[in-house]
């Protein structure tokens, strides 16, 4: 009888550690351009927090959570506007930008019946925006 424990004991532990092997092996699947945060930068830069901040607002949004989505919304505003004066002054053309695109993307979030798809274009324009500013900072100095 002890001895069936053990055989079943082997086989459990085997069958758990090739489901581990074989789930570690497994390609990833491309990004979902569709969910909120997939245009990011692989890693965190200086433009991180505003997408965090952007792609919360939209998740609330999608979720209709709406007390949280303006919440995140105006977390955004006052990030971006208090955090990024060095960037105003800069390339105030870029930061302009940037600013317009997030106005665009969180004052429909206000609305009483926001579209859907319009706040899901901004977004994605937003963080095409935030983008640009990251490679402004890559660029070499001149």
């Amino acid at each position: 009888m002890k001895a069936w424990w053990i055989r079943i004991a082997m086989l459990v532990t085997l069958i758990v550690c090739g489901a581990i092997v074989s789930s570690a092996q497994e390609p990833r699947p491309a990004m979902n351009q569709s969910k909120p945060g997939a245009g990011a930068a692989a890693a965190d830069d200086n433009m991180t927090p505003y997408r965090k901040l952007a792609a919360d607002t939209l998740t609330a949004f999608k979720a209709q959570d709406m007390a949280t989505a303006k919440k995140k919304a105006r977390e955004l505003e006052v990030a971006w506007d208090t955090r990024e004066k060095a960037l105003q002054k800069k390339s105030p053309d870029l930061w302009g930008q940037i600013d317009k695109a997030m106005d665009a993307f969180i004052k429909p979030v206000q609305d009483k019946s926001p579209d859907p798809a319009k706040i899901q274009t901004a977004y994605d324009t937003f963080i095409a925006k935030l983008q640009l500013a990251v490679r402004s900072d890559a660029e070499p100095k001149r």
